[in-house]
């Protein structure tokens, strides 16, 4: 079976029982799938780790919480003029700070020294004329930096992000020394078999609703929803942290 197709699959299995609410007989899932007569040869191969396999199947979810407890966790995205560090430049930041049943959001648009490209304003659906009145990005980091201490940064391709971040945080004074795990990381161990690990590859895979435009808000809320489903499928049943399943 094709894995993204294997994928989806077991995902439906997962919204089934979170509907539900409770755990449920392998006949009764076998629905969530279409599926009449035995249903154990093609629904036990589908259940990764985020099920609890047995008589009734449920989710490990209901049985402990992420992120780990005593790991507060922030999940950040940028959005910038280009991809060159040092050239292009922020003008969106966004993140949510997760720290035990705490949920802390924070989103601001950037103003650059230059509008960015009509290119970049039809992928982000930011306009040049929101940025005029946005403020510099050293406001925006000074209101985010506290939100950022003692946590776990998650970052989808996290590199690209860095490349930004740190040098702009450096050239206000400030260090950046949190722990980082790169959600692509986390999905390649999780999902194997796909033949690509960008956002809209992972959302399909999932069955997440399609992106309509590229915001750094959104895109934590994605990113958090695919870390959510591998965070199960990695720890199946034995908790961690994230800075434990990064490495």
């Amino acid at each position: 079976m094709d894995p993204a197709f294997r994928f989806r699959l077991a995902t439906r299995l997962a919204r089934r029982l979170r509907a539900e609410g409770r755990p449920l007989p392998l006949p009764l899932l076998g629905e969530a799938l279409g599926l009449r007569g035995p249903v154990a040869p093609v629904v036990g191969p589908l259940l990764d780790g985020r099920f609890i396999p047995g008589e009734e199947v449920g989710l490990w979810e209901w049985r402990y919480p992420f992120p780990h407890p005593g790991e507060p966790v922030v999940l950040l995205d940028l959005e910038t003029t280009g991809l060159a560090p040092g050239m292009s430049e922020i003008i969106e930041l966004a993140l949510v700070r997760l720290e035990g049943k705490e949920r802390r959001a924070f989103q601001s648009l950037v103003r650059p020294s230059r509008p960015p490209s009509p290119f970049v304003q039809n992928l982000t659906g930011i306009k040049a004329s929101e940025l005029e009145e946005a403020p510099p990005l050293e406001e925006v980091l000074a209101q985010a930096y506290p939100l950022l201490q003692g946590a776990t940064l998650v970052i989808h391709n996290a590199s690209f992000d860095l490349s930004f971040l740190r040098p702009a945080l450096e050239g206000m004074g400030l260090g950046l020394a949190n722990p980082v795990v790169d959600s692509i990381r986390l999905a390649k161990r999780a999902l194997r078999g796909l033949r690509r690990y960008g956002l809209d590859a992972l959302s399909a895979v999932l069955e997440l609703p399609p992106r309509r435009e590229h915001r750094a808000l959104a895109d934590v809320e994605r990113t958090l929803a695919v870390v959510y489903e591998v965070y199960y499928m990695l720890t199946s049943g034995s908790p961690r942290s994230l800075v434990e399943l990064g490495r």
